[in-house]
């Protein structure tokens, strides 16, 4: 009984890291992709070449 209850212990704590690594990976992923998201629309608001070039006329 006292086994059993150590490898329920053991098996629930790897699933924990498992699922906290996975968090922190998809969580910085999104953090990456917000801030991405964020520059290109600034460039594109802001910098009348890149507009240009993406949306083929001038800003304004």
């Amino acid at each position: 009984m006292k086994s059993r209850i150590e490898d329920t212990y053991s098996n629930s704590l790897e699933d924990d890291f498992t699922s906290e690594t996975q968090s922190l990976i998809f969580g910085g992923a999104l953090v990456f992709f917000n801030l991405s998201v964020m520059l290109f629309v600034g460039l594109y608001w802001m910098n009348p070449v890149m507009h240009q070039f993406i949306s083929g006329r001038p800003l304004l």
